[in-house]
């Protein structure tokens, strides 16, 4: 058994620079909010902690079982063989067993991050002048932020257009409210912000706070009045909040990777580059297959889903 204090210490000491809150002792609780089996293993050393990970253990009906670490595990860990099909990781570490095979990439495997250890005027300085430019628009429009709302409704509606428009899928209204329940205090903090103009929200993001970084979840905006730029004020107004509270890294969670041009994500990355800031990658999501012919019948039904869905 592990305590929250003693569990949360190590993710913050030995976590990757993005993605530490998916192995926050309370980012498990969420997930339990939502029905997800959530399992925390310690890895130990001659008494010692190395390592831990928070699996997320599933049933996939009559064909197995598997378990997902999402951004983990964390430290040193030896993958388990208890019957599952395959284990789903996404270890920092490169160093996987030769039987590892890379997937789909479920959480971001390359991102941007802005220091925000810098002044104002230096942050203001190094961005796209276009973006410095967008936000002077949305000020002069008098766009109005709301750093900590509590408006979920009007949110909710700009994140179903937004997904509209971009043609994918969300999570139900009760997976974001769960999450903003269960995450409402530090040390990982979840919270809704957003951008009103004539009293009506246009802009709305999700942002989660945790190891000193202040990472952009989900993000909407609605088509009316995309002119205002009002997603830029936001985000600017953001990173000012989050440098007033000694948060040092602003996480832009996915970005194409450099010089890809035709990846889906290319529009929305030039958006945040534009902010500027370090890329920084990992090495991405990878199964590491236990039973290989129960492994290829997931494969075939999970693309057959896809398909239909």
């Amino acid at each position: 058994m592990i305590d929250k204090e003693i569990w949360n210490q190590f993710v913050l000491k030995n976590s990757p620079r993005s993605g530490a809150f998916l192995q926050s002792w309370e980012w498990g609780v969420f997930q339990r909010s939502i029905g997800e089996s959530v399992r925390r293993k310690v890895y130990r050393e001659e008494g010692e902690i190395v390592g831990v990970g928070q699996w997320i253990d599933r049933a996939i009906p009559f064909i197995g079982s598997y378990s997902f670490c999402p951004k983990g595990p964390i430290g040193k860990w030896q993958p388990n063989e208890d019957g599952q099909m395959f284990l789903r990781v996404e270890a920092n570490d490169s160093d996987l067993p030769s039987y590892a095979r890379k997937t789909i990439d479920l959480d971001p495997a390359n991102t941007l991050i802005t220091n925000l250890s810098l002044s104002e005027e230096a942050l203001l300085a190094q961005m796209h002048h276009k973006t410095r430019y967008n936000i002077g628009l949305a000020k002069r429009h008098w766009v109005h932020i709301h750093v900590r709302s509590s408006d979920f409704d009007n949110a909710w509606e700009l994140f179903e257009q937004t997904a509209a428009r971009g043609e994918f899928k969300l999570h139900s209204r009760d997976h974001y409210e769960k999450m903003l329940e269960a995450l409402a205090k530090e040390p990982c903090r979840a919270f809704l912000a957003t951008a009103s103009y004539e009293d009506r929200v246009i802009a709305a993001n999700i942002m989660i706070d945790f190891k000193g970084t202040r990472t952009y979840l989900h993000g909407s905006s609605g088509g009316e009045h995309r002119k205002i730029m009002a997603p830029y004020l936001l985000h600017w107004e953001l990173m000012k909040d989050a440098k007033a509270h000694g948060i040092k890294s602003y996480d832009w969670w996915g970005v194409a990777p450099e010089g890809a041009k035709h990846h889906p994500w290319a529009g929305i990355s030039r958006f945040k580059r534009g902010f500027h800031g370090e890329d920084v990658s990992s090495p991405g999501t990878f199964d590491l297959v236990n039973k290989r012919a129960a492994y290829k019948l997931y494969k075939m039904a999970r693309k057959i889903r896809r398909k239909i869905s």
